[in-house]
């Protein structure tokens, strides 16, 4: 099985980006934190992470309301 990408841009603190490893862990989404833009220390940022192609689909509908709620913008690539 190959891995996919999965971008959050606009992420705009710690409690945003934790909602999303939430929602990575409810799924039982075996993902690795690839990096983070600026840094991983300072927000705005954008996170980058490796998830299973199998996932994507269910990555991608569980962080789309998400992303409404947090104001972020997350895209499997």
């Amino acid at each position: 099985m190959g891995e996919t990408m999965l971008r959050v841009a606009n992420v705009s603190d710690e409690g945003a980006m934790e909602s999303v490893r939430d929602a990575l862990d409810e799924l039982g989404v075996d993902y690795e934190h690839v990096r983070s833009e600026p840094d991983d220390d300072r927000f705005p940022q954008t996170a980058y992470f490796y998830i299973p192609d199998r996932s994507a689909d269910d990555v991608e509908r569980a962080l789309a309301n998400l992303a409404q709620e947090h104001g972020f913008d997350a895209e499997v690539l």
